[in-house]
């Protein structure tokens, strides 16, 4: 594989950017009656280069969401998160219920739309989502056509929330766990089958052996080969036009 040595480098990077914490810059993004304070990592780069938005799990803004940015921006993405009304930071000891707040669906609007048209963009933005932040994002593309792409882990809800994503326009990429009962293999190719139906294109991949929350290395269930996959996947999608 052509980056190969490059997925070898990236994932002892991501472990250890959690372990450490890595620190972040941070702005303040006026919404229309409050302000939202975005993190980010910048490549190191003059040049105009995409921007990643990433959304976390229910478990809130952690290290692991950091290290995340810091991995997109060495690969050369405006890597930025913003934290959800929908994902309080809480402790990884339980699995709090998943719920959503509609106010986040405009939160992350307008974060969007100040992201695309900063200094250094170029215009093209994506989402990495997780979890309830994989919630907010299929609701997000799905009433906005603007959005270039959105990489999907492990959405709450079964098959009636993944059905959501039949009214995006923009190219998706699913990741499904093995182990997970609220987002299964099987709800999946209910949707493929419904994408296929309708001639659009939907990319899934199965991670075998994982349960829900692997692509969190701070949580219990964190399977470190199944991420390094994930990042194979998540670096070749973002690289596209």
């Amino acid at each position: 594989m052509r980056y190969a040595w490059l997925y070898i480098l990236l994932l002892p990077l991501y472990e250890v950017c959690v372990s450490q914490t890595p620190e972040t810059r941070a702005r303040w993004i006026p919404l229309e009656e409050d302000s939202i304070r975005v993190e980010y990592h910048l490549p190191d780069t003059d040049a105009l280069r995409p921007v990643v938005l990433v959304l976390s799990d229910r478990y809130g803004q952690q290290a692991n969401i950091r290290a995340t940015l810091k991995v997109l921006a060495t690969l050369g993405f405006r890597a930025y998160s913003m934290p959800l009304l929908s994902a309080p930071e809480q402790s990884f000891s339980a699995i709090p219920p998943a719920h959503v707040d509609s106010s986040d669906i405009q939160r992350v609007l307008n974060v969007a739309v100040e992201l695309m048209n900063e200094d250094g963009s170029n215009g093209r933005l994506k989402l990495l989502a997780a979890d309830i932040g994989a919630n907010v994002a299929m609701e997000v593309v799905a009433r906005f056509p603007f959005f270039k792409g959105a990489a999907l882990f492990y959405p709450a809800g079964g098959v009636k929330a993944l059905k959501r994503l039949l009214d995006a326009r923009c190219p998706l990429i699913l990741h499904v766990a093995q182990y997970d009962p609220d987002c299964t293999l099987a709800d999946v190719n209910v949707l493929r089958e419904e994408f296929m139906e309708r001639g659009k294109k939907l990319q899934v991949y199965y991670y075998k052996d994982s349960r829900r929350f692997f692509f969190n290395p701070e949580h219990p269930d964190y399977h470190s080969k199944n991420t390094q996959s994930a990042w194979t996947q998540l670096h070749q999608f973002f690289r596209q036009p």
